[in-house]
């Protein structure tokens, strides 16, 4: 399938006339039904409109991003609700953005001689988000295959990078992030001095990193006397806090942190789950939920 993404990629940026060059691999039209059908979803797309959806995809459609982290055992995770998760994902988009344009200048359909046939498009998606107030301006490919009049399977390349500020953004109005903050203010006790902290929070940050892929920030700061340190971690669900906490207590990491601090205040601050909750107990953590801002 790679190979096959890449004959279509080359074949776009190297050849202009409806027949491919050199090994007789297939025809390439831009003026077919197929073409046309694609065009006219993107049309309705930048409409709100989901009728051409509708009929243009298969209802067990499936829809690869091939954006990074979102592969598993070497390959990219399909998107939940296939047709539905489609339709549903760009009504989403025009909650996030308004004035959504795509260029349509650029769509071909490959019929190759075993069958297959692929239509692919090179787009340039612009909105300005509703949450953030920023213009965004980003590439859009999108490769399909074709089963019979439907296309059953996508594969879309893009940087997700604006998205995902806006919907933070989007979470942070409607105050509905699954993100929770660890928060707190730790004294350095004595005997253990600036460099003793330094030594052990790279063994620390280590530990976190292999072990914690869902630990996103993990920040530890220190003050100018060199006593106090604060801590400001994130995840991206209550899930996530909970494994953290038994992933630090069953270490020998928690011996050497409790040794070397005295937690004086924690705060825990998000959408706390009631496990997470029991949790901070232990701890005399305070619970605090979000009121406003966003969590990135």
């Amino acid at each position: 399938m790679k190979n096959n993404f890449i004959t279509l990629l080359a074949s776009v940026l190297f050849v202009s006339c409806n027949s491919i060059s050199g090994e007789s691999t297939g025809i390439i039209t831009t003026s077919d039904q197929k073409t046309s059908m694609v065009k006219s979803h993107m049309e309705a797309y930048m409409n709100k409109d989901s009728s051409v959806a509708e009929k243009l995809f298969a209802e067990n459609l499936e829809l690869y991003d091939q954006f990074s982290n979102n592969q598993k055992d070497n390959k990219t995770v399909v998107n939940p609700g296939g047709r539905q998760g489609l339709i549903e994902g760009d009504k989403f988009a025009h909650i996030l953005f308004s004035d959504v344009k795509v260029t349509t200048d650029k769509i071909q359909t490959y019929n190759l001689n075993d069958g297959r046939i692929y239509t692919a498009f090179w787009s340039m998606w612009s909105g300005k988000g509703n949450f953030t107030g920023k213009e965004t301006t980003l590439p859009f490919y999108v490769i399909s295959l074709w089963e019979g009049n439907q296309i059953a399977k996508i594969w879309r390349y893009m940087d997700p990078t604006a998205f995902n500020k806006e919907v933070a953004a989007y979470e942070g109005i409607n105050k509905s992030s699954a993100k929770v903050l660890g928060l707190a203010e730790l004294k350095i006790n004595k005997g253990f001095k600036k460099s003793d902290v330094e030594e052990f929070m790279v063994r620390f940050t280590k530990f976190v990193r292999e072990t914690e892929p869902n630990t996103y920030d993990f920040g530890y700061f220190i003050s100018a006397d060199g006593r106090r340190v604060n801590l400001v971690e994130k995840y991206y669900t209550a899930a996530d806090f909970v494994h953290h906490l038994n992933n630090f207590e069953q270490s020998d990491y928690s011996k050497e942190f409790m040794t070397l601090f005295t937690l004086e205040k924690v705060i825990i601050s998000g959408d706390a789950s009631e496990e997470l909750k029991a949790k901070a107990k232990a701890y005399g953590a305070e619970l605090r939920t979000q009121v406003g801002g966003w969590i990135n």
